[in-house]
């Protein structure tokens, strides 16, 4: 058994994002993996490149290939052929490589490594959400302040003065699709596949429309037609109060989300410690890559 080099990882949120959006998880899987399991560099014979198929759960060799031959295409790691050892790049040196100036990471443990996909889904949706949330109660807060000891200044709560904090932080599957780069129907599967893992909590959340004082079987094709956006999303519940019965109506908002993860700030990107041969080298990558999309 190969001893690992650590129980938990600092996922960058960009690196997560640049995953999912780029359908590499089960390449990043391996990749992750590796640096369980290593300090930075391993031999090509080390004992687990023998149990890394079946930890991960791929059932081939043909698709383990695959996706290891994307982490070298990446470059994200790399063989000495005189040596044998495979280096397995920092998320810094990847992170300078893919422009990913975000300080943003979620702690990844080795044990939820076969729920990788629920993992950066719950990462991309929570990281939106406290995005959410960061901006309605401390940068709101901070346009808010009065301006203090300078006459005739316009205030800055005028531009917000017209925008109600909302009532909960959630993301509509619009946005998530946008987020995750895919379909709406693909989006809903994602959301639940992370609320199951645990990494996000979701809440169905509704608007009141009406109230009616007694049941109207015609209202919802009524509506229906009247809003055709609406259909499937309209509800019906009944109150009672001192005898009387009133129907409220009710329209399916978009979920609350409440992220589940660690969230942690890492390096600022023009902080980190890279080599500056691996700096120009870096340069040099981004300069070819932007001369072929040219």
């Amino acid at each position: 058994m190969y001893i690992r080099q650590t129980d938990k990882l600092q996922i960058p949120v960009e690196l997560s994002r640049h995953v999912v959006t780029n359908g590499l998880e089960k390449s990043f899987a391996i990749y992750l993996y590796l640096k369980f399991h290593s300090s930075g560099k391993i031999h090509k014979d080390a004992p687990a490149f023998k149990s890394i198929k079946k930890d991960l759960g791929i059932n081939t060799n043909r698709t383990y290939q695959k996706h290891f031959q994307k982490l070298i295409d990446l470059n994200w790691i790399n063989l000495s052929e005189n040596s044998g050892l495979y280096y397995i790049r920092g998320f810094d040196r990847i992170r300078l490589e893919h422009q990913c100036k975000n300080r943003q990471a979620t702690t990844l443990y080795y044990k939820n490594l076969k729920k990788l996909k629920a993992f950066l889904v719950g990462t991309i949706l929570g990281a939106a959400v406290n995005g959410q949330k960061y901006f309605w109660e401390v940068v709101i807060k901070r346009k808010l302040r009065p301006v203090a000891n300078k006459r005739d200044a316009t205030s800055p709560a005028r531009a917000y003065a017209d925008r109600p904090k909302p009532e909960y932080y959630g993301l509509s599957l619009p946005e998530i699709a946008g987020l995750l780069g895919c379909k709406k129907t693909r989006a809903s599967q994602l959301r639940q596949l992370a609320a199951k893992a645990g990494f996000i909590k979701t809440r169905h959340r509704f608007i009141e429309i009406a109230r009616l004082p007694k049941p109207d079987h015609n209202i919802r094709n009524y509506l229906n037609e009247l809003y055709p956006k609406l259909k499937g999303k309209i509800r019906f519940s009944m109150i009672g109060f001192k005898g009387v019965v009133t129907i409220v109506v009710l329209v399916q908002s978009h979920d609350e989300i409440i992220p589940k993860l660690q969230f942690k700030s890492i390096s600022k990107f023009n902080n980190l410690v890279v080599a500056p041969q691996i700096k120009k080298a870096v340069a040099n990558r981004i300069n070819e890559a932007a001369k072929i999309a040219a």
